[in-house]
């Protein structure tokens, strides 16, 4: 549990490597190509200092799995994202990125047997719940005229990043190292490929800032995510467990930025933190 909780933390902190990068003049396909591309190398080269030879002797289910990981959970998941937030919002596109427990539920007892008891489904409607008043201070139920695509590339964002938590149990016998680097190649190159970055603007700023954001918020965390994941028998329950990461965000932008949080955001603080505990909890 810590571990994701770490995990989580982490993530929180995406935001002030999006926002410094750009501040810098790069573009929303630059950021995430050069997420992925800087987390291939850090963890290329980590995994070969830990593994040598085996980390070319990897069999052909677990490079599936790593594409599978790849493809839908970092690149599709960042296509889905960046639409959403534009044609939405970013408080919208991250409340509905939080729909992931509610898939991970449904996968983990499709492919797992994983029984979904009656508390976990009461843990995922109050982590919803919760993660909607964190972000958005409840302001949601009152948007009106939003966009129709912009709904399903939520809901596409949140089932890659819900599918996470499905491919990473699947692979847990695989060093977290190796399954890192594998799936931030074909991250990278799903992303070069159908989300063209462009080498407009790039400079040693950017490349610098790229590289922490692959870095800090990727590859430190998805290894504490994955090492995580190995010691949880029940899958739904990860996506709760790291939905920590608004929480930081919020408190991020409150000490860095300066950012204004009102009642209601403490509020879906208090509930993500009591679903979580009851999510831990449930049997």
């Amino acid at each position: 549990m810590i571990l994701i909780f770490i995990a989580g933390v982490l993530w929180g902190t995406i935001g002030i490597f999006v926002k410094e990068l750009n501040s810098l003049g790069a573009s929303s396909e630059q950021i995430c190509f050069l997420r992925m591309f800087s987390g291939f190398l850090i963890m290329f080269a980590a995994a070969i200092a830990k593994n040598k030879k085996n980390f070319f002797e990897i069999n052909k289910k677990t490079l599936l799995i790593c594409a599978g990981l790849g493809l839908i959970s970092h690149g599709f998941f960042n296509i889905c994202y960046t639409a959403s937030i534009k044609l939405n919002g970013m408080g919208i596109a991250c409340v509905l990125m939080y729909s992931a427990p509610v898939f991970t539920a449904i996968a983990s007892g499709i492919f797992f047997h994983e029984k979904i008891s009656g508390l976990k489904i009461f843990a995922l409607v109050l982590n919803i719940f919760g993660c909607i008043f964190t972000v958005t201070g409840g302001k949601i139920f009152n948007n009106s005229g939003l966009s129709l695509s912009g709904i399903l590339a939520g809901l596409g964002t949140g089932f890659c990043y819900g599918m996470a938590a499905i491919f990473g149990k699947a692979g847990e016998k695989t060093d977290a190292f190796i399954i890192s680097a594998y799936s931030y190649f074909f991250a990278a190159l799903f992303l070069l490929i159908f989300n063209t970055p462009g080498l407009e603007n790039i400079n040693l700023k950017i490349l610098g800032t790229g590289f922490l954001y692959g870095l800090i918020p990727t590859s430190l965390a998805y290894i504490a995510y994955y090492n995580g994941l190995k010691k949880i028998k029940d899958t739904s329950k990860v996506p709760v467990i790291a939905s920590i990461e608004p929480i930081a965000a919020i408190l991020i932008g409150m000490i860095i930025y300066n950012e204004q949080v009102e009642a209601a955001n403490f509020l879906g603080i208090a509930v993500v933190f009591l679903s979580i505990v009851i999510m831990v909890k449930a049997k």
